[in-house]
């Protein structure tokens, strides 16, 4: 007897309702084919389980699966409890959709869009509306469907050429044309428009290798042409949003806005430092590359930037001079800025300097009265007070750094803890100031553009002749490049100067440096470059110091010409993101004249100072934009010292 489920025997029992026929018996495939002779594959015993199996999923499905209603009507359910979820769970995205279609304005930008583009894009909707053109919509205006696209265009060629293969495949097919070796049926066929003159497929299966190779040259031609479109329409973007930048930090800074830059955390209480307003708050400074990371991140992930002006504000449009210049007296203040001004230099001055009760007098009187003009033109001052901790070689308190030969620790750079605002212990172990003070030219370059030209330049021994960036200005906006400038090759090399040697060798062993010995010195004094790439640059100096732990004072030349002579810093390697374009400068040609290693006789007599004019020349005769260690020479030293008290005593009235 076929068991009846309890539900149903229980339906049964409470009513009078006559009673169920017996259930038609299941239908046993099985069965049926063997009594038709159908050969079973499977084992009797295997046989005998699946119907057992069938059985009893059967018996759970009248059970439990709403139990005497017909298939169809169940189907009918599912479909709309299903349907029913579907619109539960999709009801906010069309909510969204309805208010934007129906509540906002048809002209009315995304809301995610910057003001200025925004307004842009308004405006313009708005004059097609007024000159007759089709107004915006889900379906393409006319003007859309007639602006060129050479990839559609390229798409319908290729259609048509394979068109016309598909044709003569047919023509084949019909025996209208004679197979064997000049045969198109199945040959290769290239899955991209190739050109006019050339098919995406060869004549037949006998041109194929011949096809091939002619098709990975075009590919390889079309590969480059897609390239330099790319990079054409990349340089094309990046002067519509340098545009926009412009106008978006124009408006900011009508409204009071900050001008420091954007990358500003917000700590409980607000931020800020100098008394003439520091930039504002806790920077957060960029992460870096895995082979070069922020100098920062030694403090720990988070890590924010404390550091800021104690008076002047940097300009973040401007080109810049940056320069360690700590523990000198006025004069020499004096010959960097005033002949920097003479050149009608345009741009800003960072200058590190002592904190105030170790400051030379009249050095921050004179520095903060350099400014702008009422037309916003001229020098622009931004000056750094670092509080060292230095000590000893054996480790004992210092009193100061001792004009570099004294290890020291910057404390109060960096932040972390809550809103990035409270102060951290200096992540690295003390070292000479002329190597800790990359870091702080990586923290000023994270103040300017990418396009802006940053100079890194030694205080003590410079004197500008003309404006450092005129030349690289009359190229219109660039970025990525960095230029490096070379001592007297002639003079000394890396393997016959002893200082030099000793730093690489302490820095990397005798081994790693012998292919370099060689090469003439690269001064690490004097470097150029757009912000993008000096920023790099940094990052790279400060990572081979953590790597190397060199201490000795100059060992930060040792790193700058590693870094060039092993091609760390080579764009063609691909490992220096942010450096596009590399040159070293031989000595007297190039923006900053590298005048140490001539010392055997007087610049004169080398050709390379003008006594009547008073100018250091290039090796061709032109002015030195900038002259670098001219203190060597007596007679150049001489008029520098005498243009310092005319400068001191133009100071004094």
């Amino acid at each position: 007897m076929m068991h009846v489920p309890h539900v149903m025997q229980r339906k049964r029992n409470s009513s009078a309702a006559p009673p169920t026929p017996a259930p038609t018996p299941r239908r046993n495939d099985d069965a049926a084919a063997k009594a038709k002779g159908a050969p079973s594959l499977l084992p009797p015993g295997r046989m005998a389980s699946i119907r057992t199996a069938r059985g009893q999923a059967a018996d759970l499905a009248s059970s439990y699966c709403l139990p005497g209603v017909p298939v169809a009507l169940k189907l009918t359910l599912l479909s709309f409890v299903g349907f029913a979820a579907l619109v539960v769970l999709t009801a906010k995205g069309r909510h969204a959709h309805w208010r934007f279609r129906h509540v906002r304005g048809p002209l009315m930008p995304e809301p995610s869009l910057h003001g200025k583009i925004a307004r842009d894009m308004a405006r313009s909707a708005a004059e097609r509306r007024d000159g007759g053109e089709d107004a915006p919509g889900p379906h393409a205006s006319s003007r859309m469907r007639d602006t060129p696209s050479r990839f559609v265009d390229s798409e319908k060629a290729l259609k048509r050429q394979l068109q016309r293969l598909l044709d003569l495949q047919n023509q084949e097919k019909r025996g209208k044309k004679k197979a064997g070796d000049g045969t198109v049926l199945g040959v290769k066929i290239a899955n991209r428009y190739l050109g006019e003159d050339m098919l995406p497929y060869p004549l037949s299966k006998g041109d194929e290798k011949e096809w091939e190779m002619k098709m990975e040259r075009r590919k390889a031609d079309l590969k480059r042409q897609d390239a330099q479109e790319w990079d054409a329409m990349m340089r094309e973007y990046d002067e519509v949003m340098a545009d926009h930048v412009e106008m978006n930090e124009r408006v900011d800074h009508e409204l009071g806005a900050d001008e420091g830059g954007p990358r500003h955390a917000s700590p409980p209480g607000g931020g800020g430092g100098g008394d003439a307003g520091g930039d504002g708050g806790p920077i957060l400074p960029p992460p870096g590359s895995a082979r070069w990371p922020s100098p920062s991140r030694k403090a720990g992930d988070g890590t924010t930037i404390l550091l800021e002006p104690a008076f002047g504000s940097h300009r973040p449009g401007s080109n810049a001079v940056l320069a360690f210049a700590e523990g000198y007296d006025l004069s020499i203040y004096l010959a960097f800025v005033e002949s920097l001004r003479a050149t009608d230099y345009d741009g800003d001055v960072v200058f590190s300097i002592s904190v105030e009760s170790r400051l030379r007098p009249g050095v921050r009187d004179y520095l903060r009265s350099v400014r702008p003009g009422p037309d916003g033109r001229g020098i622009n001052v931004v000056a750094y007070e670092v509080e060292w901790t230095c000590f000893t070689q054996k480790g004992e308190p210092a009193d100061g750094s001792r004009e570099g030969m004294h290890p020291c620790r910057m404390d109060g750079a960096f932040g972390g803890g809550r809103g990035g605002a409270e102060a951290v212990d200096d992540p690295r172990e003390p070292r000479p100031v002329a190597t800790a003070r990359y870091e702080l030219y990586w923290i000023w370059s994270l103040r300017y553009r990418r396009t802006s030209w940053l100079m890194l330049i030694d205080a003590r021994d410079v004197w500008f002749q003309l404006d450092p960036f005129a030349e690289l200005m009359e190229r219109g906006d660039v970025n990525g490049e960095l230029h490096l400038f070379g001592e007297n090759a002639d003079a000394v090399r890396i393997g016959t100067s002893d200082y030099n040697r000793k730093w690489l060798t302490t820095a990397y062993g005798r081994k790693a440096i012998e292919p370099f010995l060689e090469e003439p010195v690269i001064c690490s004094g004097s470097t150029i470059g757009n912000q993008d790439a000096i920023e790099t640059y940094l990052r790279a100096m400060v990572a081979e110091y953590d790597a190397t732990l060199c201490k000795q004072k100059g060992c930060d030349q040792g790193f700058h010409n590693y870094l060039y002579y092993s091609k760390k810093l080579d764009p063609a390697g691909g490992g220096a993101e942010g450096i596009s374009s590399l040159t070293v400068h031989e000595q007297g040609r190039g923006i900053i004249n590298n005048l140490g290693a001539l010392r055997t006789k007087p610049l004169r007599e080398w050709g390379m100072y003008d006594p009547e004019r008073a100018l250091v020349l290039n090796w061709d005769g032109s002015t030195s934009r900038v002259a670098h260690q001219m203190d060597r020479d007596k007679e150049v030293n001489a008029m520098i010292k005498l243009r310092k008290k005319e400068f001191e005593q133009k100071l004094k009235t």
